[in-house]
């Protein structure tokens, strides 16, 4: 398995960001939040000079989170983001060094209790356009949306059935949208789909360090292993501000005191 951070779990600022994941020794980063925006909502110039960081740092990208569809499936967005902002999202990963392009299955409707159709046909026809721009199209569970639960997003998966969309699994969302159990219940379930995947954690319905939650991240990572997983694991602390009673770290905000205690707790399971 390969460990990553995203960079604006550390900070908001990618040079710190990025200065303190090679200080950590983090081989990889994952980007979604630039100063100008959410990727790759931003210039070409912002880009290359994160890439640049990148590069200098001695550090890889794991995968790009575009923020693709978090909105309504009717919503007058989509078209456009369908026909500009996923292809832009591609190239950009493919130049960063990745082909791991995340996406969402629209925002839920309280209204409807299944995904209505136009939820899998879309997801269908994204999963095809990214295999066209030579990359693969992960969906996230996340609570708001379709698909919050691991099983019911590898329930869309299959029913949308596409050899380019796989499940970027993220326990701490599956908690977070009502889930008993993500492991081992769910993910025993849907191992077979997952090519990402997300760490943090959950404690009443609030985001927390990720060993102070429901997760069994121990057990998650080893049951990982021994299925032969060999892909990324990427730190998403979700958590800006120090828990109480736990003191600062010298040199260190808040968030990012936060992070690097994540970041130690998973490597005393890997390693």
């Amino acid at each position: 398995m390969k460990l990553s951070i995203f960079t604006d779990e550390i900070s908001p600022d990618p040079a710190r960001a990025i200065t303190l994941a090679a200080e950590w020794q983090v081989p990889y980063v994952e980007l979604r939040g630039l100063a100008g925006g959410r990727f790759p909502r931003v210039s070409d110039d912002e880009l290359h000079t994160f890439h640049q960081m990148v590069i200098d740092a001695g550090l890889q990208v794991s995968g790009v989170s575009p923020g693709l569809c978090k909105c309504p499936v009717d919503d007058p967005s989509v078209e456009a983001d369908l026909a500009e902002l996923l292809p832009r999202a591609c190239d950009w990963a493919l130049r960063l060094g990745t082909d791991q392009v995340s996406a969402f299955a629209f925002r839920r409707n309280d209204d409807e209790s299944e995904p209505p159709a136009a939820v899998a046909d879309h997801l269908g026809e994204m999963a095809e356009k990214t295999a066209q721009h030579g990359c693969r199209l992960i969906l996230e569970n996340e609570a708001v949306c379709w698909g919050a639960t691991g099983a019911e997003a590898a329930a869309l998966i299959r029913r949308v059935a596409s050899p380019h969309l796989s499940l970027l699994w993220d326990p701490g969302n599956s908690a977070m949208a009502g889930a008993p159990c993500p492991y081992p219940d769910e993910y025993a379930d849907l191992k077979d789909l997952v090519t990402h995947v997300h760490l943090k954690n959950c404690k009443d319905r609030q985001w927390a360090l990720i060993d102070d939650g429901p997760i069994d991240w121990s057990g998650q990572l080893s049951a990982l292993k021994a299925d032969g997983y060999n892909g990324y694991i990427v730190i998403e602390t979700h958590l800006k501000q120090r828990p109480k009673g736990l003191p600062t770290i010298a040199g260190l905000s808040e968030q990012e005191a936060n992070s690097r205690h994540n970041l130690d707790y998973i490597r005393t399971l890997l390693y």
